[in-house]
């Protein structure tokens, strides 16, 4: 009797543990990466291929200021200020960063996977630029 009370107990703490282990799974999922299109970047004509690709380096920004989002909206409006400021205030043809990362947990594509950033002088070629929105000096 014992033995099969063991058994159970064993079956069933398995079975716990399984449902408990393919509910995290669940919850995990990669987040939305929102499209130029969606927060409405300017067309850019001009971009430079990265010379290889899985670059060696990712390189992490703060956005530097003290603005925060937290809807698709409020954050779209940020990305486009980092691009109205880096392509009409500091001259580049784009928005510095490959991708920026929104306080809503979505991530906004800027010059994406395959583009030369502006991010890192010296490391553009051989790096992946990821800005997070916000100050956090």
């Amino acid at each position: 009797m014992k033995i099969y009370f063991f058994i159970l107990l064993i079956n069933f703490y398995f079975i716990l543990i399984n449902s408990l282990v393919i509910e995290k799974k669940i919850e995990h999922e990669c987040p939305r990466i929102v499209t130029r299109q969606e927060w409405k970047a300017r067309n850019v004509t001009e971009h430079q291929l990265l010379w290889t690709r899985p670059v060696p380096y990712v390189v992490i920004h703060h956005g530097g200021i003290l603005h925060y989002c937290y809807d698709i909206k409020e954050c779209s409006l940020i990305v486009k200020s980092y691009q109205d400021l880096h392509i009409d205030t500091n001259k580049w043809i784009d928005i510095g960063y490959n991708f920026v990362i929104g306080e809503d947990g979505n991530i906004y594509e800027g010059r994406g996977w395959d583009f030369v950033g502006a991010h890192a002088p010296g490391f553009n070629t051989q790096s992946i630029g990821i800005s997070i929105i916000g100050d956090f000096s």
